[in-house]
């Protein structure tokens, strides 16, 4: 009867320790005033959301939406399925105001998973997909930082 009792254990306990609860994390939000005129905010945030390698999609003239990015196929995707991975989404909010200024609201979704037995959670949203590197990469396209960094800047020459 123990054998069998410690048999029936197993499989549960493997069950058990592969399943968490999530934790429930606020998206990574980033709201801010920009002085440039909602069309070229519009474009701007498409342009950087498509070379970060979203799926722009908006949703009507001020909302916009993106799929969680694709990994890479290959071996890549072995690796990611097996030794975790984040992935992540966007939402952005584009308001036009007076002035020729845009009110900007980008919200960032990140999950991750480490093995294969977990699923996907959210997570603290990784540098490279915060909101203030996403707002940064959207003021450089602008034009609007305030010190922009080139070869020439930073060395000091002329």
């Amino acid at each position: 009867m123990l054998r069998q009792t410690r048999w029936a254990l197993i499989p549960a306990l493997l069950l058990m320790g592969t399943s968490t609860a999530a934790l429930a994390l606020e998206p990574d939000i980033i709201d801010v005033k920009l002085s440039a005129p909602a069309e070229k905010v519009k474009s701007a945030v498409t342009e950087v959301l498509t070379e970060s390698g979203y799926d722009v999609r908006w949703k009507n003239d001020s909302t916009l939406e993106t799929d969680y990015r694709e990994e890479s196929g290959g071996l890549d995707s072995l690796y990611y399925c097996c030794w975790g991975v984040v992935k992540s989404r966007v939402q952005a909010t584009v308001t036009p105001g007076v002035d020729q200024t845009t009110q900007l609201r980008l919200q960032v979704f990140a999950q991750g998973k480490r093995t294969i037995f977990e699923s996907f959670a959210p997570i603290e949203t990784p540098v490279p997909e915060s909101a203030n590197n996403q707002l940064r990469l959207i003021k450089n396209k602008l034009k609007i930082v305030s010190h922009p960094y080139t070869t020439v800047s930073f060395f000091g020459m002329k």
